[in-house]
């Protein structure tokens, strides 16, 4: 390998991993100060087993996050707080913008499941993430927000983990010199 090759591979590896760390960890500040709405097209509460379920057409959305989902199941604690959320749908989807400015993260599958107390996010079945053009999809995907570590799988026997990169955008000669004088 020579070092041109090298210096590449190390640098779409890094890329790799600053891309990968989208969450709702790094979710612009204010969404988690604004209204959570819920709209479906039915909802039951088991209040007694901390449980609330909300079928066809769910949307969720609290600032920029936005969820759709065919049924959304909303657990809590006994003292009434969010534990866990899943959402399921052909595909579930989930997007949030990270930074002001930017594209919204965006992420779907079969199955998406929020561990609020944990702050992990598990994407199984036909799961796929997109930030900025940026995809990684696999069978399973799976997202520690605290330590922002993420892993996926691809179908046993027979699945595969694919990405896809696009190319950075290369600073024109005029942008370089203006910065420079700067």
């Amino acid at each position: 390998m020579t070092l041109t090759n090298y210096r590449h591979l190390l640098k779409v590896s890094t890329i790799a991993a600053l891309l990968l760390t989208a969450s709702s960890a790094f979710a612009l500040p204010e969404d988690r100060q604004q209204r959570i709405n819920i709209s479906s097209d039915a909802m039951n509460a088991g209040l007694n087993n901390n449980l609330v379920v909300y079928s066809n057409n769910v949307v969720i959305t609290q600032g920029s996050l936005k969820i759709r989902a065919d049924r959304v199941e909303v657990y809590f604690t006994p003292e009434k707080e969010i534990s866990r959320v899943v959402a399921v749908g052909k595909p579930a989807h989930f997007q949030q913008k990270i930074l002001q400015g930017e594209n919204p993260v965006k992420a779907r599958a079969q199955r998406i499941v929020y561990q609020v107390g944990s702050e992990e996010l598990q994407l199984t079945g036909k799961a796929h993430v997109d930030r900025e053009g940026n995809t990684l999809t696999a069978e399973k995907i799976d997202y520690d927000l605290t330590t922002e570590q993420m892993s996926a799988k691809g179908q046993t026997g027979k699945g595969r983990v694919e990405m896809t990169w696009k190319p950075e955008k290369k600073e024109s000669s005029q942008d370089a010199n203006d910065n420079q004088g700067q």
